[in-house]
């Protein structure tokens, strides 16, 4: 009986404890993973067979080195002193408090993939870590806030003399806020901008410090910290003057509402049908980007199959937009692909030969491939030797241990 492939997706691959019955018994091992863990016994192990390691990092370390992995935010602070020799990995953001060196002495590895933050005195001891994404330093007398942070009411009468560093941005955007009362305080915020009522504008210029951009917004304007869509109940819950941390989207109904705003700031994209576009460039709007889309707009999706039905049903068009896997069916002809459908920034599309001129016109695509497959007939065309994929036992997981 001829021996399977073995493929293992995870972000934490544990490869200690390897054995060689284990490599024997496939044909072949992959192993894509952020970080993978092996002894000086295991690593020899793993040259010896067909294993192909696809990893940002290859980390050689004891049996008793405890694997931790956190997914969002993890904070190392000063007095986790306790635990023994470990490997940290982070799928979303670090924060190291001040006074946390003994704490982050006991991580032999700390793996950041998205940002990592800490007091500017740790700068060079931190040997271990490796981020990918971004890294910032904070001064180490400063207090630690939110990335983005809303000054309030409570803030102001619980604040003290001194330093508070919030990596984005300060809001202050509520007229009656005593922004007297944290100047005589001796409030200093560091961040990167500051978004500030034009009625508090002059008065809150000592907060900040020279290297800090300042947004003024008109009064009554309110602040969401998400991506959004534009709908009446939004307008009921915020006003019509709107500063949006994030990304907008309308849909092709949206006109009435769209016409109600009176101020409009996206710190992201827009995304605005076509039919729209006479109406919005009569908005006082600003904004990153504006990407004009079909009727339907799709956003996300892992897998999507499209067929003649769905276009048909959508006059209008439709838009893909930062999707993985896009399959075209053999139904849909390439003057209806040109007609209804745009895809962009997706990864892999999947279409018949006689689509892919229509497709190539119409998508921002990675990686278009023509022969008309399933997701798991492209992956064994992209990986050699895994062209069946009956052959391949897939494992998916958020860390794996052999």
């Amino acid at each position: 009986m001829p021996k399977k492939n073995l493929m293992i997706n995870a972000a934490m691959c544990d490869a200690r404890n390897i054995c060689e019955d284990t490599l024997e018994s496939y044909e072949s091992i992959t192993i894509n993973a952020a970080i993978t863990i092996t002894t000086p016994e295991s690593s020899a192990l793993l040259h010896r067979y067909n294993v192909t390691m696809n990893c940002s990092n290859v980390l050689e370390c004891a049996n008793d080195v405890e694997l931790m992995m956190h997914n969002g935010s993890y904070v190392i602070h000063a007095s986790d002193t306790d635990g023994k020799p470990a490997v940290l990995l982070v799928n979303g953001s670090l924060t190291i408090e001040p006074g946390a060196e003994k704490a982050a002495s006991r991580f032999i590895s700390i793996n950041v993939n998205g940002r990592a933050t800490y007091p500017v005195s740790m700068s060079s001891s931190l040997r271990s870590l490796n981020v990918n994404g971004s890294a910032d330093c904070y001064p180490d007398d400063a207090i630690l806030l939110k990335k983005t942070f809303i000054v309030d009411k409570t803030f102001i009468k619980r604040c003290k003399n001194a330093k508070y560093y919030a990596k984005k941005r300060v809001i202050l955007i509520e007229p009656s806020l005593d922004v007297g009362e944290l100047i005589n305080k001796g409030v200093l915020f560091i961040t990167e901008k500051a978004v500030v009522a034009e009625s508090l504008f002059e008065a809150s210029l000592p907060l900040f410090t020279d290297k800090t951009e300042i947004i003024v917004l008109p009064d009554g304007c309110r602040f969401i910290n998400d991506d959004t869509e534009l709908s009446k109940s939004l307008l009921l819950k915020y006003g019509t003057k709107l500063y949006i941390n994030g990304d907008l989207m309308l849909g092709p109904s949206d006109e009435e509402l769209l016409k109600k705003l009176e101020y409009l700031h996206v710190s992201g994209d827009i995304r605005l049908p076509k039919a729209l576009e006479e109406v919005f460039s009569g908005i006082n709007a600003e904004y990153r980007n504006l990407h004009l889309v079909r009727e339907k707009c799709i956003i996300g999706r892992v897998h999507l199959s499209i067929d003649n039905s769905m276009l048909e049903k959508n006059p209008g068009g439709i838009t893909v937009i930062d999707s993985v896997n896009v399959k075209i069916a053999e139904d849909v002809s390439p003057e209806l692909i040109l007609e209804r459908l745009e895809l962009e920034d997706c990864v892999n599309v999947c279409c018949y030969p006689s689509q892919r001129s229509a497709v190539e016109q119409i998508a921002d695509a990675v990686h278009i491939d023509d022969s008309g497959k399933s997701l798991k007939g492209l992956l064994g065309s992209l990986i050699p030797g895994m062209e069946d994929m009956k052959d391949v036992k897939m494992i998916n997981a958020a860390s794996y241990k052999f």
